[in-house]
């Protein structure tokens, strides 16, 4: 191939397994996060009530806030830090209704367990973008396992995958894939150290 014919090297296609893109689009964070939500609800025995009352309050309204406030913010020139301190508060207020009523074991130590995680990836990111797909993803793997047992285990492989995935798709560096891992080991092991204080 004569040098006219190469493509540029900025313009060159990815080179990626298909399947490493999926796992970002299929996996995204708040979905994760959901499903971890719905799963200690319905593990807590919440009932067909308490288990949507529990998505909307600690995963529904602090999300539609974050990123259906974003445009508003930016427009009238609010700094993010006061989003994401909004949907922080709502997320303790959550946390703290869980514990108050003294709903039933997962709920609120997996509640309590997330709003350390999402602290922590807004404490770190002062220094390092941090993966929250990473790290929510991680902890997601841990603790389904660890809540419904040994034969979940085999979800664990999707915690490399989307550390894969993220860098595969150039949004995170090696180093930001795998300090998402490590917070969500960490976020892990908060959520454990609530479990036995019950």
């Amino acid at each position: 191939m004569s040098s006219s014919e190469r493509t540029p090297p900025d313009t060159q296609p990815r080179t990626q397994l298909p399947v490493l893109d999926w796992v970002s689009r299929l996996l995204p964070p708040a979905l994760v996060l959901a499903a971890l939500v719905v799963a200690a609800g319905i593990t807590g025995g919440l009932g067909p009530v308490g288990v949507p009352l529990l998505l909307a309050g600690i995963v529904g309204v602090p999300g539609l806030i974050y990123k259906g406030a974003k445009p508003l913010f930016r427009h009238r020139g609010i700094h993010d830090r006061w989003r994401v301190g909004i949907v922080a508060v709502l997320m303790l207020i959550g946390t703290a209704t869980c514990f108050l009523l003294a709903l039933p074991s997962p709920v609120p130590q997996t509640v309590a367990a997330l709003l350390i995680g999402n602290v922590g990836l807004v404490f770190f990111r002062r220094w390092l973008n941090v993966s929250a797909h990473v790290s929510v993803m991680t902890f997601a793997v841990l603790w389904v396992p660890a809540i419904f047992g040994t034969a979940w285990a085999w979800l664990l492989i999707l915690a490399p995958l989307m550390i894969l995935s993220r860098v595969s798709l150039r949004e995170h560096s090696w180093a930001e894939a795998v300090s998402g891992a490590l917070l969500g080991v960490a976020t892990f092991g908060c959520f454990l150290a609530l479990l036995t204080q019950r």
